[in-house]
C-alpha cells in the first residue's frame, strides 16, 4: 500500500464510523419519538403496545397531544384508543379533560371505563361530581372504575359514596374496592393533617 492510500484509510474509517453513529442516533431518536410510539399502540404485538404505552407515559406531557389524537381517532382499533386514554390519565394531560368526559358519557363501555379511571388520575377534584352523578346507573365494570377514580380525588361527595358502598353494597367486589378507595383517602387525609 502506498503512503497516500495509508493516509486516506483513517479518514475513510472516521467517516464510516461517523455515518454509522449518526444513523444509530437517528434510529434511537425515531423509535422513541411520540410520532412512532403512537403507531405501536395499534401493533399486533401486545408487548410492543405495552412498551409504547410505558414509553409515552415516561415521556410525560409532551406525549399528550399524540395520545389524544389516537384516543379520538375512530379508525384505529379499540385497544389502541383505550391505551391512549390510559396514557392521558397517567401523564395528567388536562387538555384532554373535555374529550375524556365525552368518552365517559358515551356509549362504548371500554372507553367509558378507561376514561373514568383517567379522569380520576387527573387529580382534579372538580371532576368528582361527574363521576358520582353517573355511579348509580352505571354497570358493574364502570362502577369499579368510578370507585378507583374517586379514590384518587378527595371530594366530600366521593368520600360519601365510597363510605356508603363500602358499608352497604351487596356485591363483595364493589364493597371491597370502595373500602380500599375510602381507606386510602382517609389515610392520605390523616397524613396531610399530620404534616401541618
Amino acid at each position: 500500500m502506498t503512503e497516500e492510500k495509508k493516509s486516506r484509510l483513517p479518514i475513510i474509517l472516521g467517516w464510516l464510523f461517523g455515518i454509522v453513529f449518526a444513523v444509530g442516533i437517528g434510529a434511537v431518536w425515531y423509535i422513541t419519538s411520540p410520532v412512532f410510539l403512537v403507531t405501536l399502540l395499534s401493533s399486533d404485538n401486545v408487548q410492543s403496545r405495552r412498551w409504547a404505552a410505558d414509553e409515552l407515559v415516561r415521556q410525560g406531557e409532551g406525549a399528550g397531544k399524540h395520545a389524544l389524537g389516537v384516543a379520538m381517532n375512530q379508525s384505529v382499533d379499540l385497544e389502541a384508543r383505550r391505551l391512549a386514554i390510559f396514557i392521558l390519565g397517567e401523564i395528567h394531560y388536562r387538555e384532554a379533560t373535555p374529550q375524556l368526559l365525552s368518552f365517559f358519557k358515551g356509549d362504548n363501555p371500554t372507553l367509558q371505563e378507561q376514561s373514568a379511571y383517567a379522569l380520576g388520575r387527573m387529580g382534579d377534584a372538580s371532576l368528582g361530581p361527574e363521576l358520582v352523578g353517573a355511579y348509580d346507573a352505571a354497570p358493574k365494570g364502570l362502577k369499579m372504575k368510578i370507585i378507583s377514580a374517586l379514590g384518587e380525588l378527595s371530594t366530600e361527595p366521593g368520600m360519601a359514596l365510597l363510605k356508603r358502598e363500602s358499608a352497604t353494597n351487596t356485591d363483595e367486589t364493589i364493597r371491597g374496592a370502595a373500602a380500599y378507595s375510602y381507606n386510602k383517602l382517609v389515610l392520605e387525609k390523616k397524613k396531610a393533617d399530620g404534616a401541618r
